[in-house]
C-alpha cells in the first residue's frame, strides 16, 4: 500500500509541473497527435473499403467461381457449365419455377473522370434474372436495356464519377458503340460501381470472352450447406461456391493489404519521431525534479514508484493527442469519396479506429518515457543532491 501512496504522490506532482514545462509537453502532444490523425486518416481508406465491400450483403445470396480463382476477375466458367450450375438443389425458383442465378460477366474499360484523369469502370453483365437477384437496384432514369441490344445502364456513381457516361451517351466496348439508356441506383456495394449490360448480348459481341461466375439466391441461408455439398459431389463441375459476404472480401482483399501495410509503415516513420518528442518532454521531466526525486528518494521513495510515476505522466500526456487525432481525421476525411483499383468508396473513422489510436498513442508515450523513468530511478542521491 505504502508503494500505491508514494506512486500517486509522485504523479500528482508531476502532473502540477506540466505548466512549468509547457513547451516540452506540448511536443510530446503535437507528436503523437499528429502521428494518431495521419495513421487513423491512412486507415480510414481501409475502414471504407471494408465497409463498402459489405454494404448490401444479403445471407441468401452466393458467387459461383471456378477453383482457385481469388475474384470473378481471374474466374474462367465455361458456357456449358452455367445450365448445371443454376439447375443445382437450393437456389431458389420464382413463381415461374426458373431459378434464380445468372450467369456474370465481367469487364474493365477504360473511362475519363470529370477530373479529366483516367480510369477504370467495371462492366458487369447478367443473365435475364438479374433484377430478381438484385432487387435493390432501381431506375432513377430511362429504362432498363433491351435483351439483344447493344444498351447499357450506368450507376449513378459512375454517371458522377465519369465523362461520357450519362444518359443517351455512347461507350464504346472493344469499339463496338453501346447506348446507355437508363441510370440506376443500388444500395452502395459493388452494383453501384459499374455499368450494367445483357450477358448474353455482350458475349456475341466479345466471342472470346467467358463467363466469370453465377450469382444465385438462396431457398434460404441455410441452404448454402445443400448448394455447396451438391456442387462439390458433380465431378463435371470445377468450381467453389462462396457467401456474398465472402466473394466481396475477396475483391478488397489484396487492396485492403497493401492499404493497412502503407499505413503502419507510415505511420511506424512518424511514430519514431514521436517517440524522440516523448524522451525530450520526459527527460525535461526529470531533469526538472532532478532535486525532488532524489530528496524524495532519500527518505524513503523506492524505485519503483518513481519509474511508475513517470510511465504515468507518458500515458496521460498521450490520451488527449490521441483523440484529437482521430477527431480532426474524423472531421477532414470522414465521408470522403475515394477512387481506388477502379472502386468508389467512402473514407470511414470509425470507434475502432479511435481504439486503435490510443493504442498507438499510448504505445508511443511508454516507449518514449521507458528511459527518462529508468533515469529517473537510478540517478544517485548523492550526484543528484550535488547538482542541487
Amino acid at each position: 500500500m505504502r508503494g500505491f501512496s508514494h506512486f500517486f504522490a509522485l504523479t500528482a506532482t508531476a502532473l502540477r509541473s506540466i505548466p512549468q514545462r509547457l513547451g516540452a509537453a506540448l511536443v510530446t502532444v503535437i507528436s503523437i497527435g499528429t502521428v494518431v490523425g495521419v495513421l487513423v486518416a491512412m486507415l480510414a481508406l481501409g475502414q471504407g473499403l471494408e465497409s463498402f465491400s459489405q454494404t448490401g450483403v444479403r445471407a441468401d445470396r452466393v458467387s459461383i467461381l471456378s477453383n482457385g480463382a481469388q475474384t470473378s476477375m481471374d474466374s474462367v466458367l465455361a458456357i456449358a457449365d452455367i445450365p448445371k450450375i443454376i439447375d443445382k438443389p437450393g437456389i431458389r425458383r420464382d413463381s415461374q419455377g426458373k431459378p434464380l442465378a445468372s450467369g456474370i460477366v465481367t469487364q474493365i474499360i477504360d473511362g475519363v473522370t470529370r477530373r479529366n484523369q483516367h480510369g477504370s469502370i467495371g462492366l458487369f453483365a447478367a443473365d435475364t434474372q438479374w433484377r430478381k437477384i438484385w432487387p435493390e437496384a432501381h431506375l432513377l432514369a430511362g429504362r432498363y436495356f433491351q435483351p439483344g441490344l447493344h444498351e447499357l445502364l450506368v450507376s449513378e456513381v459512375i454517371r458522377n464519377r465519369f465523362k461520357g457516361v450519362d444518359l443517351g451517351d455512347e461507350v464504346k466496348i472493344h469499339g463496338s458503340p453501346w447506348k446507355i439508356v437508363g441510370i440506376i441506383k443500388g444500395n452502395g456495394g459493388f452494383f453501384d460501381d459499374a455499368l450494367i449490360a445483357d450477358a448474353p448480348t455482350l458475349l456475341s459481341a466479345l466471342p472470346q470472352a467467358p463467363y466469370s461466375a453465377v450469382d444465385a439466391v438462396l431457398e434460404t441461408p441455410a441452404s448454402f450447406a445443400v448448394l455447396k455439398q451438391s456442387i462439390a459431389s458433380d465431378p463435371t463441375l470445377k468450381v467453389q461456391v462462396l457467401t456474398e459476404a465472402e466473394a466481396n472480401e475477396t475483391v478488397i482483399k489484396s487492396m485492403r493489404k497493401v492499404l493497412d501495410f502503407v499505413s503502419y509503415f507510415i505511420g511506424g516513420l512518424m511514430a519514431t519521431g514521436a517517440v524522440c518528442g516523448a524522451l525530450s518532454s520526459l527527460y525535461a521531466a526529470v531533469a526538472a525534479r532532478t532535486t525532488e526525486i532524489a530528496t524524495l528518494r532519500a527518505i524513503g521513495f523506492g524505485a519503483v514508484p518513481i519509474i511508475g510515476s513517470v510511465l504515468a505522466e507518458g500515458l496521460i500526456l498521450a490520451i488527449p493527442p490521441a483523440l484529437l487525432g482521430t477527431a480532426a481525421a474524423w472531421v477532414l476525411f470522414n465521408g470522403d469519396v475515394v477512387d481506388a483499383g477502379g472502386l468508389t468508396f467512402k473514407m470511414s473513422v470509425t470507434p475502432h479506429l479511435l481504439v486503435v489510436s490510443i493504442f498507438w498513442a499510448l504505445a508511443i508515450a511508454l516507449i518514449g518515457a521507458l528511459l527518462p523513468a529508468i533515469r529517473a530511478a537510478t540517478l544517485p542521491v548523492a550526484t543528484a543532491l550535488r547538482k542541487s
